[in-house]
């Protein structure tokens, strides 16, 4: 009889180990990270930011390092590693990890938390979204006032365009034109750009080639707001030799 209750025993035993092995699996550790959005669909600024937020139950405390790996997948994609702390929302003690991120195009974004318990990964994921950052104002600018006619000479045009905080989305788009006292368009741009950079501006360069206009040229640059109005600025010029 003695034997059996040994024997039941180890049975139970093992039956627990097996338990608190489960406890630890991918599955039942799955629920301890969620993820939450503030200010999902800022605008494309470069200033304004998105934050993630990485949450855990506040008697969790099997993390290995303290920390969450947050992976945003951009090109090239990028990890961030942020610490976890006890913080305090409406009376209520939680733990948390977040990231800001700021962007300068109008697109989304997967951004994805991993933390490590018991030498195991677990992620999750959310998407956030930029919306586009338009132009409050357009600027034209020249290398030169002058230019000579007949001739394949360049000046620089920069299209600048501007915001009262950060800069416009990247690729937002604006239209360059030269025209003379009587509207008719003169000249040429070389490898016509009509997109942004980075900052906020558009280069492009212009000569006059075989055209033998000489007089005042008047540069245009157009481009729409965020209510689809046109914003313009123009910039005179001289052809003469």
């Amino acid at each position: 009889m003695a034997r059996v209750k040994v024997k039941y025993l180890a049975i139970l035993f093992v039956c627990f180990s097996c338990n608190d092995d489960n406890e630890f699996s991918p599955e039942n550790l799955d629920g301890i990270l969620s993820l939450s959005i503030d200010n999902n669909n800022a605008v494309s600024d470069g200033i304004e930011e998105i934050e993630v937020i990485a949450e855990f139950p506040i008697d969790f405390s099997t993390e290995t390092d303290g920390m969450v790996d947050f992976t945003i997948f951009k090109q090239p994609s990028e990890v961030i590693s942020r610490s976890i702390e006890i913080v305090q929302e409406n009376g209520v003690q939680e733990k948390q990890s977040s990231i800001l991120i700021n962007s300068n195009k109008a697109d989304s974004l997967r951004v994805e938390a991993t933390i490590s318990v018991n030498a195991i990964n677990i992620s999750k994921e959310v998407f956030i979204h930029f919306s586009k950052a338009y132009l409050t104002t357009i600027n034209i600018k020249s290398s030169s006032l002058t230019i000579q006619p007949n001739s394949f000479n360049e000046i620089e045009i920069t299209t600048e365009l501007l915001r009262d905080s950060g800069i416009v989305t990247l690729n937002s788009i604006a239209e360059t034109v030269v025209v003379d006292t009587l509207g008719q368009v003169r000249g040429i741009f070389n490898g016509y750009q009509n997109k942004t950079n980075n900052e906020g501006k558009i280069v492009n360069n212009f000569t006059l080639g075989n055209d033998d206009y000489q007089g005042r040229l008047f540069v245009i640059g157009t481009s729409a707001d965020v209510n689809n109005v046109i914003k313009s600025d123009t910039l005179t010029i001289f052809s003469q030799n």
